[in-house]
């Protein structure tokens, strides 16, 4: 499988190997997406579906980092691939929760002024 003294793989072996990970991703993806669906569908309370919802995408993200992106948390490149799972994390938080706060901060800026009575903010004829 590997070449002598060089320690690469012979491409063919990890071309195989390759099209391995990338069809039990895939397989994996279309399992969870559907897994995610039928959580969605069934007659479970509205927490049960959510919590189901939610560990489905987890175990999705993990599938999609190790068999898609080849990320690996075992090796020699280990730290390199946690720091930017790590950053990339930071990133999409930063992202998200300032988003949350202008739109939040906005929906309370708009709502603000607004009487309880819809009379006063009409001119009168």
């Amino acid at each position: 499988m590997t070449k002598a003294n060089t320690g690469e793989l012979e491409p063919q072996a990890a071309a195989r190997e390759e099209i391995r990970s990338y069809a039990v991703g895939f397989i994996a993806s279309l399992l969870l997406t559907g897994g995610a669906f039928a959580a969605a569908l069934s007659d479970l309370s509205s927490t049960w579906k959510i919590v189901l919802i939610c560990v489905a995408a987890l175990v999705q993200v993990i599938v999609h980092l190790r068999n898609f992106l080849h990320l690996s948390f075992s090796g020699e490149q280990s730290r390199e691939d946690l720091l930017l799972v790590l950053f990339s994390v930071c990133l999409l938080a930063i992202m998200a929760g300032g988003t949350w706060y202008i739109m939040s901060d906005l929906g309370g800026r708009m709502h603000e002024g607004a009487g309880g009575d819809a009379s006063h903010s009409m001119p009168a004829s």
